[in-house]
């Protein structure tokens, strides 16, 4: 797969979040990894929602895919930037959405829903989710 963009959040020094946005033959992957627990996450990740909204209206994508699987905590402004990223998502492609969720996870199972505004009818008439055991 082609790495389109990325964005990723550094505190003290380290790494501690990666978001990477991905294509390969009409298939388009948004991977979200690590922690996000910082005041102002936007200030990392304001590049990637730029290169998203220049870059995935010129791809031809017939099928996205949103991995959560690799999240481990996510604080309330970093709510806000995810649900920003994933709204770009819905709103530049076309075509259906999976969405992997680790399945043991009390957080991804009942906020991923809200986050992912599923009572729209579009947005839930789109979405399937897949359930990942965490091994």
């Amino acid at each position: 797969m082609n790495v389109l963009t990325y964005g990723e959040i550094m505190d003290g020094g380290v790494s501690v979040f990666h978001c990477v946005a991905r294509e390969d033959e009409g298939n388009f992957s948004l991977t979200f990894s690590g922690v996000v627990r910082i005041d102002n996450p936007y200030r990392y990740l304001s590049a990637l929602l730029q290169d998203l909204r220049e870059i995935l209206p010129k791809r031809e994508i017939q099928r996205s895919v949103l991995d959560f699987t690799e999240l481990e905590f996510c604080n309330s402004n970093g709510f806000y930037v995810i649900m920003d990223i994933v709204e770009l998502v819905y709103l530049l492609l076309p075509g259906p959405v999976l969405v992997r969720r680790l399945q043991e996870d009390d957080w991804q199972q009942e906020t991923l829903p809200i986050l992912l505004n599923l009572d729209e009818e579009t947005i839930a008439a789109r979405t399937t989710f897949e359930d990942v055991r965490e091994f």
